[in-house]
């Protein structure tokens, strides 16, 4: 069951009218608040997204926690961490210390 107030309210702003569904959709994930802020972070409010970003998290969910929590993976510029979603949407970056 999804319980944390930053999460909650970010599905709802993210999926609008679609909320109901990805509430449902994301519930296997409720007691993994990091790896389910960053599966919605990544989602960026799509249903399809969705799918496609929790199907990669039942593969390896360290997958997913890099994409949302690091920069440089195209290997273009410095691969660095930018945000830390053990912490809420709001406190991801502002409080974030490498």
């Amino acid at each position: 069951m999804i319980k944390k107030k930053d999460i909650i309210e970010r599905i709802n702003l993210d999926f609008g009218h679609e909320a109901l569904e990805a509430f449902k959709l994301l519930q296997p994930w409720g007691r993994n608040e990091r790896v389910l802020r960053c599966i919605i972070y990544l989602s960026k409010g799509s249903l399809n997204e969705l799918n496609h970003v929790m199907t990669q998290a039942m593969t390896d969910n360290r997958d997913v926690m890099l994409w949302a929590e690091y920069k440089g993976l195209t290997g273009t510029e410095d691969f660095k961490r930018v945000r830390d979603f053990n912490e809420t949407f709001e406190e991801s970056e502002i409080n974030f210390k490498e």
